[in-house]
């Protein structure tokens, strides 16, 4: 009778230290690093959950590909690209080309994420139309906190003038000699 041996390591911190972990509802096998203490699969049967497949999102975005883009390159849903976005979007680190803008653009759209009603979720953004870069995006609520993270990301960077929609938010936000 043969042994068969294979070598797992952690998809987080690339640990040999794995153990089985029980098994999940779908029959797969669970396993836990003993060095981060987390769990994962050796096969996905969804490749939207895969860490791997995370990381590539990430730098994906970061690297200002569009959501749609992304579904279509790594083969995953809108969904599992949004969620990702959302969990991990305050996260992520824009680079603006410049450090003096003389128009900024900045507006929200928002996406349901999970459950409808309840999983509404916001995305603001900094845009230069001259430049055509976004310069930095915060995820949340609807609210003035969101616009205030959305700013601090900006902090290194001289903008003359704003352009939003005169959301409530924005107006207690942004200084009002600065916006349009």
């Amino acid at each position: 009778m043969f042994e068969v041996q294979i070598k797992i390591n952690c998809p987080h911190c690339q640990s040999s230290k794995v153990v089985k972990n029980g098994k999940k509802k779908n029959g797969s096998q669970n396993l836990l690093c003993r060095n981060c203490q987390k769990q994962f699969q050796p096969i996905y049967r969804y490749r939207g959950a895969d860490p791997t497949t995370k990381r590539l999102i990430r730098r994906l975005l970061e690297r200002n590909n569009g959501v749609r883009d992304i579904e279509k390159l790594l083969e995953v849903s809108r969904k599992c690209v949004l969620s990702n976005l959302c969990r991990q979007g305050n996260a992520l680190k824009i680079q603006p080309t410049q450090k003096h803008y003389r128009s900024v653009q900045i507006d929200e759209v928002w996406s349901f994420v999970g459950k409808r009603k309840k999983g509404k979720y916001w995305l603001l953004y900094a845009y230069c139309p001259q430049t055509d870069e976004v310069l930095a995006y915060s995820c949340g609520g609807r609210s003035a906190k969101t616009v205030r993270q959305l700013l601090k990301k900006l902090k290194g960077v001289e903008i003359e003038q704003y352009c939003t929609d005169h959301w409530k938010a924005f107006a207690q936000v942004i200084p009002r000699q600065s916006t349009r």
